[in-house]
């Protein structure tokens, strides 16, 4: 969320590929505490919108917007100005992050699946070599994009490492208590447009669909970055068994196809699928 922020805060007009067309509706009626009390602020470095130890760090035992901002109200029991902050956060995330999340979080969870696997079988240098987004690791020395310099020394620490889709916003680097975390840019942030994009009225306006159907159609959009039947299925709003049979068809076709990781199966386009969606210029 906070790297949402950024990106409206940083691009004061059109934001560029791939969040033009996200920030453009969030703007179109966005209220104004939030353009005045958020994205303002951000821009102000000598008024810190977020104070210090405001945010914790990232816990996969709080892994939902409501069990996070329960963690900061706890943190900061009894102000009054927090708690105005965090119900101010609260209405944005309904208003901006909200209507797209769940294709955000299932990419981010496939996201941290894939990196799982390239630790568990390549180990840790191969995992931190293929991070991208600027971010270089020649041993011993980790770089990453931030803005401002820091210079910092891992010893007997924790470093976490953080997916995120909204990197080209607001980049997050916190230490505490032996823990160092820092955000990078999720594989899925080149498709954001396709996470954000929304649902078309009808069949006739998506040449995808016509070709397709329109369920197959929205499959093949859903898999431009892994994912799961069952990932797929919540986040299209259907039946696992009417996901099943649309991937069949779409493996059967050279459209998609699957990797068994452990005990999970994951389905991502081909090239030809791939293909398919730059020459209908989706």
């Amino acid at each position: 969320m906070i790297g949402s922020i950024g990106i409206l805060a940083r691009y004061r007009g059109v934001a560029p590929s791939p969040y033009t067309n996200w920030a453009r509706g969030v703007r179109r009626g966005m209220p104004t505490e939030f353009a005045r009390d958020l994205v303002e602020r951000l821009r102000q470095p000598e008024r810190p919108l977020f104070p210090p130890d405001f945010v914790p760090l990232p816990d996969a035992a709080h892994n939902t917007i409501e069990a996070e901002l329960r963690q900061v109200r706890q943190r900061h029991r009894g102000s009054v100005q927090a708690e105005r902050f965090i119900g101010l956060l609260e209405r944005y995330w309904e208003w901006a992050i909200a209507p797209h999340w769940t294709s955000i979080r299932s990419s981010l969870e496939e996201e941290i699946l894939f990196r799982g696997r390239t630790l568990a079988v390549g180990g840790v240098e191969a995992m931190l070599a293929e991070l991208g987004g600027r971010i270089t690791w020649t041993p011993p020395l980790l770089t990453a994009p931030y803005h401002r310099d820091l210079d910092v020394t891992l010893s007997h620490s924790k470093l976490l490492l953080v997916p995120t889709v909204f990197a080209g916003g607001l980049r997050l680097f916190m230490e505490e208590d032996g823990v160092v975390a820092m955000s990078y840019q999720a594989r899925a942030t080149g498709y954001f447009h396709v996470l954000t994009a929304p649902g078309r009225d009808t069949v006739a306006d998506d040449r995808l669909a016509l070709l397709l159907g329109k369920g197959r159609a929205q499959v093949v959009r859903a898999l431009v970055v892994p994912q799961t039947t069952t990932a797929l299925a919540a986040s299209l709003g259907v039946a696992k068994s009417t996901v099943s049979q649309h991937l069949s068809v779409l493996s059967e076709a050279g459209i998609v196809w699957k990797q068994r990781l452990g005990g999970r199966v994951l389905y991502q386009l081909d090239s030809a699928g791939l293909g398919l969606l730059r020459q209908l210029g989706l």
